[in-house]
C-alpha cells in the first residue's frame, strides 16, 4: 500500500524539532533574511507549513517570471 506524501513528510517532521527558528530557515533553504521574514511570519515557525509554503512559492515563481519576460 502507498502511503500520501503529506503524510510521510508530516511523520519525518514530527517531534521536538519540528519548528524552525528565522536563521535556521534562511540556512535551510537558502533565502535572503527579508523574504524569508515575509515567508516565516505569514507560514509561522512550524517546519510543516513552511515547506508547504515554498513548495507554493516553487510552484507559482516560474509564472512570475514569465510575466516579467513578457514585459506585463
Amino acid at each position: 500500500m502507498t502511503r500520501h506524501f503529506k503524510y510521510d513528510k508530516e511523520a519525518l517532521l514530527r517531534g521536538w524539532d519540528a519548528v524552525y527558528d528565522l536563521e535556521e530557515f534562511i540556512v535551510a533553504y537558502r533565502l535572503p533574511p527579508l523574504a524569508a521574514r515575509e515567508i516565516f511570519a505569514k507560514a509561522g515557525p512550524r517546519r510543516l507549513d513552511l515547506a508547504n509554503a515554498m513548495d507554493a512559492r516553487d510552484i507559482t515563481a516560474p509564472q512570475d517570471q514569465s510575466k516579467h519576460a513578457q514585459g506585463a
